[in-house]
């Protein structure tokens, strides 16, 4: 246990997943998020008896804890499942992801962890990989990249993620010559997948941050190809941006998939907007700073503000907190305290309100009334930037972010 505000700096990251010993030291098991993940791990170990390619639609708001999730879901699967689990923005441009891409990264990411592992991939198999890579390779550096080190084969395979990263034209020229041979490649897929199941685990692929990609971008990932994507004969989890579920084309989408499960954020007030300070939902909030840091660095008014004004999103939560760490040594204080707090808030609330447009107020008028989820091209944009935040507890219902809350009422825009 450390009591110091820099501490708190170094143990309150937003944009890092809990992983390992961080898992086992600071996880807090928070009941509805638990019931959720409990679910997706029944639903697979069932898929082991079966051994159907299972595909599951994993969803929930950006920040809500998704990633930290997962990992500890790996942690109770890998000996059951050959797991690979890879985060899609290290191979990928997240304004820019097409089917093709996240079906190149599959295959890339199997044959590494299956060399990782010492899995030997029979020769005529790599030599069908090899031949695929070589010629979408071969004609890149002809027409376009001659000289700038693209190799062939395998390592062209893997290698090749730089350039889709990096470089717009070189991306679409990519996928000219990847579209005619997305046939071959899932069926790459499926014969390296076969061949690492004769070691005697299933194949899990998880695809971490799909989530944060562009939604004109990932409505047309899933909406288009959720074909190709739920053809790799294989369980994968694909993260699934939250904001398509209000899509008219979600019904579409759904039915080339197994299942979706929704992480939701924690429950902090309730649908009428009364607040129970006493709640479960709450004490789990306070226990996360507890885990880390004594909660004396906080006076108790100035951490039951932060929780109000995190909506229940663990990384603004946790955002939030180490701002006002920051704030607070800034001005030479021992403990964070609700002037701090509000300072902090006053400066995301800066952030939140150049996203939204005068349309947008309407919107987020008529969510604030009704808190219903609907299926509304316009409130699409307004869950993907965290504006809108879902919940559950028995049934779904929506509700403005608090600090977009206090936008609309300092503009007078609620009752």
């Amino acid at each position: 246990m450390t009591d110091d505000l820099k501490s708190v700096y170094h143990l309150f990251s937003p944009d890092k997943a809990l992983f390992d010993e961080e898992l086992k030291k600071y996880y807090v098991a928070i009941g509805e998020n638990e019931t959720r993940i409990s679910k997706l791990k029944t639903r697979l170990e069932l898929g082991l008896e079966t051994g159907e390619p299972i595909k599951i639609l994993f969803t929930g708001h950006r920040g809500s804890g998704k990633s930290t999730a997962l990992n500890r879901l790996v942690s109770h699967l890998s000996d059951n499942f050959f797991v690979v689990n890879y985060n899609v923005l290290d191979l990928l441009d997240p304004n820019d992801i097409n089917y093709t891409d996240v079906l190149l990264s599959i295959l890339a990411q199997l044959i590494e962890n299956a060399k990782v592992n010492k899995i030997f991939l029979r020769s005529d198999l790599v030599e069908r990989a090899n031949k695929w890579g070589q010629t979408i390779t071969e004609n890149l550096i002809s027409s376009t990249k001659e000289g700038l080190g693209f190799g062939v084969g395998l390592p062209a395979l893997i290698n090749i993620f730089t350039w889709m990263k990096n470089e717009t034209e070189t991306r679409k020229e990519i996928r000219k010559e990847i579209g005619p041979r997305v046939s071959e490649l899932i069926s790459i897929i499926n014969d390296t997948v076969i061949e690492i199941e004769d070691t005697g685990k299933q194949v899990l692929v998880i695809i971490d941050n799909l989530e944060k990609s562009d939604p004109e971008k990932a409505l047309d990932l899933f909406g288009n190809h959720g074909t190709q994507l739920s053809q790799p004969k294989c369980k994968i989890i694909y993260t699934f941006p939250i904001s398509l579920k209000s899509s008219d084309r979600f019904t579409q989408i759904r039915m080339n998939f197994s299942d979706d499960i929704m992480y939701p954020n924690i429950k902090v007030h309730e649908p009428d907007g009364s607040v129970n300070r006493e709640s479960k939902e709450r004490a789990l909030m306070k226990e996360i700073v507890a885990r880390r840091v004594s909660s004396d660095l906080f006076e108790p008014e100035a951490l039951e503000y932060i929780i109000d004004m995190s909506g229940g999103v663990l990384r603004d939560y946790i955002r939030i907190i180490r701002d006002s760490a920051v704030t607070a040594l800034t001005r030479g204080k021992r403990t964070i305290d609700r002037a701090v707090a509000e300072e902090v808030v006053t400066d995301l609330k800066n952030t939140y309100q150049a996203q939204l447009s005068d349309d947008d107020y309407e919107i987020l008028r008529e969510v604030s009334r009704s808190k219903n989820i609907k299926r509304d091209r316009d409130l699409v944009g307004l869950l993907h930037n965290l504006s809108v935040l879902e919940y559950t507890n028995g049934r779904s219902w929506c509700d403005l972010h608090p600090i977009v809350r206090t936008i609309l009422e300092e503009k007078h825009l609620l009752q």
